[in-house]
């Protein structure tokens, strides 16, 4: 998957291709913790993965005039 997927995976609502997007680099992350805690680290991590979309899908991106009008103002 690259960035373009994973893009449209975020703004289709596709949680679980989002995650696993993520899942190689949290597998291999995970490796550094105790084995008897990563299954826990691992449900974390994908909560905050989800708590971060709902924030990025709820922010409004100015145009580029409202943009200029905050900056001259």
């Amino acid at each position: 998957m690259d960035n373009l997927s994973l893009l449209s995976a975020v703004e289709e609502g596709n949680i679980l291709q989002v995650i696993s997007f993520f899942e190689p680099s949290i597998k291999k992350n995970l490796r550094n913790t105790p084995y008897q805690e990563r299954n826990d680290l691992e449900q974390e991590i994908s909560m905050k993965i989800l708590e971060k979309i709902n924030k990025l899908q709820s922010l409004e991106v100015p145009t580029f005039f409202e943009f200029i009008d905050c900056e001259s103002g």
